[in-house]
């Protein structure tokens, strides 16, 4: 039985959503779309939200029908129970790969940006410490951050876009309208990571006090990350370049050193950025830790997911330590993506599947 401490406003679901999606990929998403699609890359990111929002669409219209479980639980009702258990397995690996990836890039990014000479295994268990305590206090207070947070996040991204738009040229967006179609979509698949995060809804469900409402709140989160992400794009394209961003380790970071004030005043704006940045990458690997113990918690038919947290760390450390440089922590980044697009079409088709079961039941 919920507690009833842990009930979310609408308004709170649009929080944690939006909070969970703009996070750490924020850094690198001008890269991989400049290296993708070139001067379309603003055009591909806008493409790849509006079908991300789509996805989320289904999601939360899945989460209206079934608004007092998880996806783990209400998926045996659709699928079987055996079924049920290996869509559970596969949420499970996708909250973990996801999570290791997030990890692994934050921790790189505040050792190459702000921490040089502290081992990088340090800033892993350190971050996975914060962490671990927030999510143990469960969704309440997880939404609750993300509330307080989220707009200071999206406030200090648009300051940064808007700043930038005084050194910003269109020319080097022009060539965008002269590339195939076939480039934007090619590059759509690796851009889904940045988008990755709105399935928190599938298990905040449980704990919304008004569902009749919860589609029109759960489009609400997506937007910000839509409009923050083509404008990201759009402006550090049009004002650093294509291939400077293309070969650029943290472009967004690059852009925000661009920024001058008159006098001096704020020259190194992009610490100002990064102090928000963190608060974004807090509320994003917080949401996915919780999902990961709760689908392993509801795997094993237990109520209780605060014990799955402290055992899904280590996994986490080990994993988000693989990589051995930036090229393989991209490719980490890709598989997460794919990995991703997998669980996105597992729930459109139990979506699909819930319609046909539906439609089943009104027939007798």
């Amino acid at each position: 039985m919920k507690d009833k401490t842990d009930r979310l406003s609408n308004i709170q679901i649009s929080f944690l959503i939006s909070s969970t999606i703009i996070g750490v990929t924020v850094l690198v998403l001008p890269r991989t779309a400049a290296e993708l699609a070139k001067s379309g890359g603003f055009i591909a990111t806008f493409v790849t939200g509006i079908l991300m929002a789509l996805v989320l669409l289904i999601t939360a219209l899945l989460a209206k029908r079934f608004p007092r479980s998880t996806i783990i639980e209400f998926s045996s009702e659709i699928i079987g129970i055996v079924p049920a258990k290996t869509l559970g397995v596969i949420f499970l690996l996708h909250f973990i790969v996801v999570s290791s990836s997030i990890l692994r890039i934050f921790c790189d990014a505040i050792k190459v940006l702000l921490l040089e000479q502290t081992p990088l295994e340090i800033l892993i268990i350190t971050f996975l410490f914060v962490v671990v305590y927030l999510c143990l206090n469960g969704i309440s207070s997880i939404a609750k951050i993300c509330e307080y947070f989220e707009p200071l996040v999206i406030g200090t991204m648009f300051l940064v876009i808007v700043l930038s738009f005084r050194n910003f040229s269109h020319e080097e967006l022009l060539p965008a309208f002269r590339e195939d179609v076939f480039e934007w979509i090619s590059a759509i698949p690796a851009l889904t990571i940045s988008y990755l995060g709105f399935e928190i809804l599938l298990f905040a469900a449980p704990y919304v006090q008004n569902p009749d409402k919860i589609i029109r709140y759960a489009l609400l989160g997506i937007l910000p990350s839509v409009v923050v992400y083509t404008l990201l794009v759009t402006v550090t394209i049009g004002t650093v370049g294509v291939e400077p961003v293309a070969r650029s380790l943290y472009p967004f970071i690059q852009l925000a050193r661009y920024i001058r004030f008159p006098g001096g005043f704020g020259e190194r704006f992009d610490i100002f950025f990064m102090v928000f940045w963190i608060l974004g990458a807090y509320t994003t690997l917080s949401s996915y830790i919780y999902m990961a113990s709760v689908s392993l918690s509801r795997l094993l038919g237990l109520r209780d997911f605060r014990p799955f947290v402290m055992l899904i760390v280590p996994f986490l450390y080990v994993l988000s330590l693989v990589p051995q440089n930036i090229k393989e922590i991209s490719t980490f980044s890709q598989y997460a993506s794919y990995l991703g697009l997998v669980v996105l079409a597992l729930v459109v088709i139990v979506y699909i599947l819930a319609l046909i079961l539906k439609k089943g039941e009104v027939s007798r």
